[in-house]
């Protein structure tokens, strides 16, 4: 394994998110219902759900996000969290006529970072910054039009306003070493977006390839070039919106001008199963992260830690709680 990434899977997800909770897998005629073709080229996964919100689920889920930040922080690991908003609610001017978003779709949004940040956590509304940059630059995407991941731009964004929050809310000492260097944008291209597997294959090449911006990564530079230590005291832990293709954790680590961990899994995983993981792992072991920034999707605010779409990874609260309290004791 590669230390200098304490556990970056490989495999890409086949999709960024889990299915619906008790849906089977799917048979290549149930195919197109995975996906609302909206306009412009967009597409959209049917499980995030806008039109009905379950408000007791959410506020479950809440409680066990907040429970867990309370047992990081009793730890003396200081906790962020990375909250991706939904790219149905965004961008909605996109989706199929008649689509109706209730207003309770946002609380998913703002009661998640409000009981968060009130639980002693950082969690920048991400949802408002997205939502101001849009109106500045509607043409440069910050989702990917026919996938389920942010693009590069929305990372960087996100990264950005993550360091912000953290330099100003956490008490990190100055680093001896310095954070990733970044130079110019370059183009990166996604040849495929994972929402098209789900479409009828006559339709797929109406979605062609998509091009997004990504700050390039530079070389270290002087005696830090010379440095082999792969200790940071700083990590992120989520979904595959974290995975290095995407940018963010070198965006993090310039902004805090420190080196930054990552450990990633595809989200049918999810964000619990992965957080227990990392928190196992040689990588923890080694070192106890300072700071741990934790990844979620506004719309898997809906599942429990125990809900079928986690598969062999669903338990139940308690035990979620129960399991995190006995690895980082």
């Amino acid at each position: 394994m590669n230390h200098h990434r304490p556990h970056v899977v490989t495999r890409r997800a086949a999709l960024a998110v889990p299915f619906l909770a008790g849906m089977a897998a799917p048979a290549a005629a149930q195919q197109p219902t995975l996906v609302e073709i909206g306009t412009n080229g967009w597409l959209f996964p049917v499980w995030d759900r806008v039109s009905r919100v379950d408000m007791a689920a959410l506020r479950a889920s809440i409680r066990t996000v907040t429970e867990a930040i309370t047992v990081l922080r009793n730890a003396r690991i200081e906790v962020a969290i990375c909250l991706i908003p939904s790219k149905k609610r965004l961008m909605r001017q996109f989706l199929p006529a008649g689509t109706q978003i209730l207003p309770e779709a946002a609380q998913r949004y703002s009661l998640t970072i409000a009981e968060a940040a009130r639980a002693g956590a950082v969690a920048p509304d991400l949802d408002a910054t997205f939502r101001a940059q849009l109106q500045r630059e509607p043409g440069r995407n910050l989702f990917f039009k026919t996938d389920t991941h942010w693009t590069p731009m929305g990372a960087e964004l996100a990264g950005v306003e993550m360091a912000r929050q953290m330099r100003a809310q956490m008490q990190l000492p100055p680093s001896p070493r310095p954070g990733t260097r970044l130079g110019d944008l370059r183009p990166m291209v996604l040849a495929a977006g994972d929402l098209t597997q789900h479409i009828a294959p006559a339709q797929r090449a109406s979605y062609p390839p998509e091009e997004s911006l990504i700050r390039q990564i530079l070389p270290p530079e002087g005696a830090a070039a010379l440095i082999e230590d792969d200790s940071y005291d700083t990590v992120v832990v989520g979904t595959s919106n974290m995975q290095p293709r995407f940018g963010f954790q070198p965006v993090l680590s310039n902004q805090l001008v420190r080196p930054v961990g990552l450990f990633w899994r595809p989200n049918n995983v999810g964000t619990y199963a992965v957080l227990l993981e990392y928190l196992r792992s040689d990588a923890f072991k080694r070192q106890r992260p300072r700071a741990l920034v934790w990844n979620h999707l506004e719309q898997d605010m809906m599942n429990a830690t125990n809900n079928n779409s986690w598969g062999s990874y669903a338990m139940p609260p308690a035990e979620f709680i129960t399991q995190l309290r006995r690895a980082v004791a």
